[in-house]
């Protein structure tokens, strides 16, 4: 691990990782103190490999040039930090009755509109919806919250901190969404036509070899002359003197 990685941990992450490695003092050091020297340990560990252990009395061990090469073990990679360092709202359909939303406010920010609404005030979710505007007052350090919502509809979120006056100042804004409906599609499959034993005549008609009917050693004239015309409708769709027990998509003349 680089220098470069240790210095997008976080100072707990790094104090763990320096622990665990030996650094003296650890627990004191600053950030910038702690990559140096965690950066000059893990660049020590990887010059110096450890020393074979001693073979007990009696053993006959190999020689260390004669034992099997071992890899080194992997590297994890960086630890999924806990915020981005930017202001957002975002909102996710969970169901047609349901919408998770999750935020992350940089201390900047809170900051900002707390001094802007004169104390901590209480953070409030506004959702905007068909129906007009709903507010919940949530736990800002908690980072989500579940919604219940109307299927088939299109809503919208803002963050925000409640003055004492009652205004509410904006902290973020939320991306828009669309609940599903809460029953089957309305959106139907186009129709199909019907396909029964008359593919093998088509087949027969194409002269495609092994198909009931196909004759290879006449011509092609031969084989429309003893082929059946079919007439194709779509289902569904009356045909004018069609014979009693044939559908109406399939006509023989």
């Amino acid at each position: 691990m680089t220098a470069d990685q240790l210095a997008h941990m976080t100072l707990k992450d790094l104090r763990a990782l320096a622990a665990g490695r030996g650094v003296a003092n650890s627990a004191k050091l600053k950030k910038d103190e702690l990559v140096a020297a965690l950066a000059q340990a893990l660049s020590a560990e990887r010059r110096e490999p450890p020393a074979p252990a001693a073979a007990p009395a009696g053993s006959s061990a190999p020689p260390q040039s004669a034992q099997a090469w071992q890899p080194a073990p992997p590297e994890h990679g960086l630890p999924v930090p806990d915020a981005y360092g930017r202001d957002r709202l975002v909102l996710l359909v969970q169901d047609p009755s349901h919408v998770f939303a999750y935020w992350e406010v940089t201390p900047a920010t809170l900051d900002r509109v707390r001094a802007e609404v004169g104390g901590h005030g209480a953070a409030v979710l506004v959702l905007h919806g068909p129906g007009g505007s709903e507010q919940r007052e949530v736990d800002l350090a908690g980072g989500n919250y579940y919604l219940a919502v109307a299927p088939g509809s299109d809503y919208d979120a803002e963050l925000c901190l409640r003055a004492a006056d009652g205004r509410l100042v904006r902290l973020a804004g939320s991306n828009r969404i669309r609940t599903p409906a809460a029953g089957p599609s309305w959106r139907t499959d186009e129709s199909w036509m019907e396909v029964d034993e008359s593919f093998q005549d088509l087949l027969a008609l194409a002269g495609v070899p092994g198909s009931i009917g196909s004759s290879m050693g006449s011509g092609s004239g031969q084989r429309f002359r003893n082929a059946r015309q079919i007439n194709v409708r779509p289902i569904g769709q009356e045909a004018e003197g069609s014979p009693v027990g044939i559908p109406p998509s399939v006509v023989w003349r």
